[in-house]
């Protein structure tokens, strides 16, 4: 080989990762949600279990994906699952301000050891305030007795109405009201079932009345005071969320480097080498 031999180098690009990226990105819009409802700034909502997961998402199919080797498929099904999700988040952005509702004329106001409401006044950026530890006193009354009903409250998750409590009484004494006042709500909660020590965080809570002589529904918005990253479920979610921004950090910037292809009268160098190729 003389020396007019042309020299040349080049190097491949690293592989594109858009589905992996897509599904971390994916994961840490989760935490982060579960994080903003635990800490009682924001419920569990379109918003934050549609739309969030789904703008991460996509921005870590950007940051695995730009500038690398093409995978056209892998691509498709990453966006698929961002976009997807982003657009039916985004249908939650109207209800930001959105305040509690009661229908059929009955009322419903709540006083606890730190706040007072009428469910009409709580929203969803001015949840009532409850501390766990403290009391609680309610009254719910209908406009006329309702009998032989059955009721059911309801916790929203990601925009669906999710059961938590349901029954039903003949109400033989045409009562039209319903009084609570208890000392400690946590306990109150666990008497009935209800594992409120790890409960904490905001939440759109609904419900419905319905027999003869009427029939009432509506929700609103209750906090739970916490004090930071207080539930077990709060700390899985940062130790989640840490895992999963520590990977794709490493897969948006690291890599395989590749080796450089350099044609001289030395022949090959730093090309890798294949056994199969002798």
């Amino acid at each position: 080989m003389n020396n007019d031999t042309k020299k040349g180098n080049g190097s491949m690009k690293r592989p594109a990762r858009p589905l992996t990226g897509a599904i971390l990105g994916i994961i840490i819009g989760l935490a982060v949600a579960v994080i903003l409802q635990q800490q009682g700034i924001w419920p569990l909502d379109k918003l934050t279990v549609f739309l969030l997961p789904g703008i991460t998402g996509i921005l870590a199919t950007v940051l695995t994906t730009v500038g690398r080797a093409k995978a056209p498929g892998a691509l498709t099904i990453a966006l698929i699952i961002t976009i997807a999700p982003t657009a039916y988040g985004a249908t939650g952005i109207g209800l930001v301000n959105q305040f509690g509702q009661l229908n059929g004329g009955c009322e419903v106001v709540a006083t606890s050891d730190v706040d007072s409401t009428v469910v009409t006044d709580s929203s969803r950026r001015d949840p009532f305030t409850i501390d766990p530890n403290g009391g609680l006193s309610w009254a719910a009354t209908s406009p006329g007795p309702i009998t032989d009903h059955t009721w059911q409250i309801w916790v929203e998750l990601g925009g669906a109405q999710v059961p938590v409590q349901s029954g039903g009484h003949p109400n033989d004494g045409l009562s039209t009201g319903n009084f609570g006042d208890v000392p400690n709500v946590t306990a109150y909660a666990q008497d009935r079932g209800i594992p409120l020590d790890q409960l904490r965080g905001v939440f759109v809570v609904g419900g419905f009345i319905s027999g003869t002589g009427g029939a009432c529904d509506g929700f609103g918005f209750v906090k739970f005071l916490a004090d930071p990253f207080e539930t077990i479920l709060a700390k899985v979610a940062l130790v989640i969320a840490i895992l999963a921004l520590i990977i794709l950090t490493v897969l948006a910037l690291g890599g395989r480097k590749d080796g450089v292809r350099v044609v001289g009268e030395a022949g090959a160098e730093d090309l890798p080498q294949r056994d199969d190729l002798a």
